[in-house]
């Protein structure tokens, strides 16, 4: 799988569970180092059912995740937090498999305190299930130990995804930097003129149209869905003008903007430094 890239609404999400799940495996057990290897789990021939565990979030986040742990793991993983002699041949008991959610509720408890820095106040609920009904984006979080390991499978819903991004509605206007005046040309061009004006420009994470009636019946908390996926790039716009596409960063806690792709129509000839914050 490719790397998760800093700065996205998944690594947003990823590295505060790859450092919950560390954190706590380390108390019972600190050889085993966590690292996220990827969407999908290593080959296994356990045909079973998987252990599904719901994590719901409330407050600054809200939306839904769901671990995936296979039985193989979660034996392993349950000798290990209650101090038992590994065994794969024994059965996964129901304490077993209390002490997996146990584990579980540990992280996301770590992990609400994780983000509250950013997202304020965020709690996280975990409940046994069947299996999830809705399907994500995921990762794969390997803890190993030598020729020991386990995988624990951990998927997040869109709207999950989505609220890491503040409404779009909120967004401020992103300014560029004023450039240093400069003096009036004295030859047939007289761009120089312009090159000091203040332009302001907007980052735009995707549209919607709405109806009127829509529009009325917005309430504070209400979602707006709209027609990009979290994984594309945002726009550069000025005024209504397309100039550069990018990713989306953290810069010392202010959103800023990668310009990965700049339009074929750049305005002007000289090279502008562009920077979306917060």
């Amino acid at each position: 799988m490719a790397e998760i890239k800093p700065g996205t609404p998944l690594h947003l999400l990823a590295e505060p569970f790859r450092q919950a799940i560390n954190d706590a495996l380390a108390q019972a057990t600190p050889s085993w180092k966590v690292i996220i290897s990827g969407d999908d789990a290593p080959a296994s021939d356990d045909k079973s059912a998987p252990l599904c565990f719901a994590v719901s979030a409330s407050g600054g986040l809200t939306g839904n995740a769901a671990f995936e742990v296979r039985n193989a793991d979660a034996l392993l993983l349950a000798q290990r937090l209650l101090s038992e002699t590994a065994d794969p041949a024994a059965e996964l008991s129901a304490n077993h498999k209390q002490a997996v959610e146990e584990f579980l509720r540990k992280v996301t408890a770590a992990v609400a305190t994780s983000l509250k820095g950013q997202f304020g106040e965020v709690a996280l609920q975990v409940n046994a299930i069947d299996t999830p009904s809705w399907r994500g984006a995921s990762v794969a979080f390997l803890a190993a130990e030598g020729a020991s390991s386990i995988t624990l499978k951990l998927q997040f819903d869109s709207e999950l995804l989505a609220s890491t991004r503040p409404p779009v509605a909120e967004e401020p206007v992103a300014t560029a930097p004023a450039a240093p005046a400069k003096p009036v040309s004295t030859g047939d061009s007289h761009l120089d003129l312009l090159l000091g004006v203040d332009l302001s420009l907007t980052l735009r994470f995707g549209q919607r149209t709405l109806t009127l009636r829509e529009i009325l019946e917005l309430t504070s908390g209400s979602i707006i869905e709209l027609d990009r996926q979290v994984q594309e790039p945002a726009d550069l716009l000025l005024g209504d003008k397309l100039i550069a596409r990018g990713e989306v960063v953290i810069v010392d806690g202010n959103y800023g903007l990668r310009i990965t792709e700049v339009s074929d129509q750049p305005v002007g000839s000289d090279r502008m430094g562009m920077a979306a914050g917060r």
